[in-house]
């Protein structure tokens, strides 16, 4: 609870579980602990006169009285010298449970986790001990393992709990519980299912005429509806973009019922919080104030039908600001807010609501002119205070960075400098790596402001480097706060790159002259680079003597390192689970390419330049700096998607040209040098919206020269030639109309032919079912699955999916549906041919460029656009009758394909063949 930011914020966000944990208040654990350690005084005493047992119950009872003090540390000492005295199981459990509080307090929760499952295996083991209290044991061990990321395993102790407290009446321990298992499936993305169980929670709560259960329960519903509200306003705004006004207009009001309705939650909090509750009303008030700021940032605002605003009102609005009733309303909240912060004990509670009230006066008050007298540096080194006195290393770590972020904003870099190491040596001690990389990503900042390169150079590489420790944790932390990613990890990724290419050949005058320029190395080295390793030694092709490289001069192994971490982490973020670590595993992480003759292109966009950078099958590289800034040619390629899908015009080809020449012709001749087998594109960006097959030198299309594929990672892709020996196909197809997705009437022919072709199972209409689906893949091994249907490759994972006869099928469904064949071989090829991807958002390419990945399949055909006409037959039939050519790839399978239909004049327009593009695995 008490989680107040959400991912629209541009300082201090929230990403990782670190602030999640900050900003939870748990009422019932407050309870708890002051319940439990005063029954452990009152057993104790009870339970023997001795004077040991006297002795370890005025321990414990001095323990309690500095809990309450908010001397946590001083309360741990207490009673773990206490616990060597206390002989009685149950006893002991409760001194554990006393622990486990404390240690969370100052944010140790591994220690607290540990302490849970101590007091839990006693109250398993003993038959003779009640078991009503396992169930509060395991409500609180699992919003710890929810803190640390760990929603599923929460899940898990939370039905558990509910089940126990069910069979025992306890209704106080249901409704907590359940507002946990709400928190914990919020935090997943799963909104309806966090409804429900808050919706339960509130019911209870409600029924026990618990004021301060109520305003919680009432504020995580808020936080519930505000979430699925930016999901829907996110998909609306990338609908919008496609000129798809009717889905947009729906999920716009899909977004503004949910945000209405949460603020009418958080109001009801507020009022109900004022009875009871101080942490509550101020988590309901801080809460309403973001979502006012949000609903006015985002072009949110309720329409009254009475009323019309003023000509100044109007202009406020225009220019993003608030209006006066929301302004004075905030900063009414805020002064509630800290009176009521002013009168509370140090907690870390406290600590996390002063750094989140700091944010709030600063972030809206900068942007809107707010008359406040509160000091977001004031605010911050409040919270330092309050950190430091009940010793929360985490806490402290939070307030000392935000304080030097204050100060890096005043370009005061000394000071922010000393406050940055600071906030690094606390998050160190406890070892929290994702607070830890906000810290050293933020030297890096101010190291690169300072002049000193090579320093700042190191500081991105740790910040990277802990996000790698946590990568995991980045996906489990909250699926909504993916879109956080551009904002707070992506940064720090293309931040490094940016600063490795400014060595001097980068920076040279003679390259400043012309648009684009190459510089090439060879590594003698082959094997992967990774980061914080010695730099590498190679030769220069440009000079006639073997020489030393390093890092300084010769960055681009180290670009590369650094876009293959970015690209994994990437589809992490974008699936929202662990796919991609599965991938990892299977592939080896090998890049080596001697053996395929293939060259590997990478491309890099940064803010003021494009890099293309050529991989040979030698490991040798080139790079080639394209002078163009992100915001042309994110303009320029969505130019040339539009032009490539409009098939009743010949404007493509000039765009077309126009990109081969800015990114392809530089490159021309060295490829001519190498013969390449295939050419393998990892694209960033927006180039993943667009097939680099359709690119024109101006005699021909680049898949007149070579095969091309596309893969997300070359870490990520398994290269091994297909097993020819048995070619065999589950095809699917769906050729009716599902509202409302339009009949596709070509589809019963190509599922036929692909069936003539290549043998093995129909299944057509109404035969394509979910349930259908999984008892053919489990019954047999089918090398390759071709599924012709509705498909849509969205802005987030949610959205991505296919259109079965019965029911859409995500892509996570379709994931378990192939990898869950009890031991059969993989498929080896899945092809989808006729699915589109969304244009608005260059992130929804991330479904199509992951979907191998995410299927856990080798290689996947899929289309970047809508097409199935006639002519998506004769191009599927071509590519399997190629396919079961020998010694023919899958990528020169595809080309070959391709190339009869542009031999067609009926079908040479590349809206109808070049949509079609290889991922993953090209041999």
């Amino acid at each position: 609870m008490f989680r107040f930011r959400r991912r629209w914020l541009a300082w201090c966000l929230l990403f990782f579980v670190s602030l999640f944990f900050c900003l939870e208040f748990y009422p019932w654990s407050t309870e708890q602990a002051n319940q439990s350690v005063a029954a452990m005084d009152r057993s104790v005493i009870a339970s023997s006169s001795s004077g040991g047992a006297q002795l370890s119950a005025q321990t414990v009872q001095r323990g309690l009285e500095h809990y309450k003090a908010g001397k946590f540390t001083e309360a741990i000492a207490l009673w773990q010298q206490a616990l060597p005295q206390i002989s009685a199981a149950t006893d002991r459990a409760v001194v554990y449970s006393n622990l486990a509080l404390a240690y969370r307090q100052i944010g140790q929760l591994d220690r607290a986790i540990a302490q849970w499952e101590q007091a839990i295996q006693i109250y398993r083991k003993n038959n003779k001990a009640t078991q009503k209290p396992l169930a509060g044991l395991l409500t609180d061990q699992a919003q710890a393992y929810s803190d640390l990321g760990q929603h599923r395993r929460a899940i898990i102790l939370l039905q558990s709990a509910i089940e126990i407290a069910t069979s025992n009446q306890d209704q106080l321990i249901q409704a907590a519980a359940q507002g946990a298992l709400g928190n914990a499936h919020w935090a997943l993305g799963e909104y309806e299912k966090a409804l429900t169980a808050h919706q339960t929670s509130l019911k209870i709560s409600r029924e026990l005429n618990n004021y301060t259960y109520i305003a919680t329960a009432l504020n995580n519903l808020g936080n519930v509806y505000v979430s699925r509200g930016s999901r829907y306003e996110y998909q609306a705004n990338s609908a919008a973009l496609e000129g798809n006004d009717k889905e947009a207009a729906q999920l716009t009001q899909s977004a503004n019922q949910d945000k209405t309705e949460a603020r009418k939650l958080f109001e009801e909090s507020v009022q109900t919080a004022q009875k009871v509750a101080n942490s509550e009303e101020v988590r309901g008030l801080m809460n309403l104030n973001w979502l006012i700021f949000r609903n006015q940032e985002t072009g949110f605002r309720e329409r009254q039908s009475n009323g019309v605003r003023s000509n100044l009102e109007q202009r406020r609005i225009d220019k993003g600001q608030l209006t006066n009733s929301d302004q004075n309303l905030i900063v009414r909240n805020w002064n509630r807010v800290k009176e009521l912060l002013s009168g509370a004990a140090d907690s870390r509670d406290k600590a996390y609501a002063l750094i989140n009230l700091a944010e709030q006066v600063l972030k809206i008050g900068q942007l809107n002119q707010q008359s406040s007298n509160l000091q977001p540096s004031s605010l911050l080194e409040e919270s330092l205070v309050v950190a430091r006195n009940i010793g929360d290393a985490r806490a402290e770590s939070f307030a000392l960075g935000s304080l030097g972020q204050l100060q890096e904003a005043t370009k005061d870099y000394g000071k922010a400098m000393e406050l940055t190491r600071q906030a690094q040596f606390s998050a160190q001690q406890i070892n929290a790596p994702d607070s830890l990389y906000r810290w050293q990503w933020q030297a890096a900042r101010i190291l690169k402001a300072t002049g000193e390169k090579q320093k700042a150079i190191a500081a991105y590489e740790q910040a990277i480097a802990s996000l790698q420790s946590i990568r995991g944790d980045i996906v489990a932390a909250n699926k909504e706060l993916q879109f956080d990613f551009r904002e707070q990890v992506e940064p720090v990724y293309r931040e490094l790159m940016a600063l490795l290419l400014e060595s001097p050949l980068q920076q040279s005058s003679e390259q400043k002259k012309t648009n684009t320029q190459k510089h090439k190395i060879v590594n003698q080295d082959l094997a992967p680079f990774s980061l914080g390793s010695k730099p590498r030694h190679g030769i220069n092709e440009q000079s006639s003597a073997k020489s030393e490289v390093n890092s300084e001069s010769f960055p681009i192994n180290k670009v590369v390192d650094t876009l293959e971490l970015l690209k994994l982490a990437e589809l992490q973020n974008f699936f929202g689970d662990e796919c991609v670590q599965v991938a990892l595993s299977q592939g080896g992480g090998n890049t080596d390419l001697t053996n395929t003759n293939a060259v590997v292109i990478y491309s890099v966009i940064l803010d003021n330049q494009t890099q293309m950078i050529l991989r040979s099958p030698n490991g040798s590289m080139t790079n080639y700096l394209v002078a163009i800034s992100k915001q042309s040619i994110e303009k320029e390629i969505d130019q040339l998607r539009y032009f490539l899908e409009s098939r009743a015009t010949e404007e493509y080809l000039a765009q077309a040209q126009k990109i081969y020449d800015l990114l392809i012709r530089p490159m021309a001749a060295d490829l001519a040098a190498i013969k390449p087998s295939t050419l393998v594109f990892i694209n960033d960006g927006v180039l993943r919206k667009v097939p680099m097959a359709a690119l024109h030198d101006g005699k021909e299309f680049l898949v007149q020269k070579y095969p091309i594929a596309t893969t997300p990672s070359l870490s990520l892709t398994a290269r091994k030639p297909r097993d020819r020996s048995h070619l065999e196909a589950l095809s699917v197809g769906l050729s009716v109309e599902r509202s409302p997705f339009a009949p596709l009437v070509n589809v019963k022919a190509e599922v036929e032919a692909v069936n003539k072709i290549i043998g093995g199972t129909e299944l057509l209409d109404k035969a394509f079912t979910l349930s259908n689906l999984r008892s053919q893949l489990q019954k047999r091994s089918y090398p390759i699955v071709h599924i012709a249907t509705h498909g849509k490759f969205g802005v987030d994972a949610e959205s991505t999916f296919l259109v079965g006869y019965d029911q859409r099928i995500t892509i996570e469904q379709l994931d378990n549906l192939l990898r869950s064949r009890r031991g059969r071989e993989p498929v080896e090829l899945l092809t989808l041919s006729a699915c589109q991807t969304a244009t608005g958002d260059d992130r929804s390419a991330l479904g199509i460029a992951g979907v191998a990945v995410r299927a856990g399949v080798e290689s996947a055909i899929a289309t970047l656009w809508y097409i199935n006409d006639q002519s998506t037959v004769p191009l599927i039939a071509e590519f399997y009758r190629q396919l079961r050519q020998p010694n023919i790839s899958k990528a020169e399978a595809l080309r070959q394909a391709q190339l009869k239909m542009i031999a067609d004049e009926n079908y040479n327009h590349p809206a109808v063949w070049s949509p079609f593009i290889l991922i993953g695995n090209w041999l």
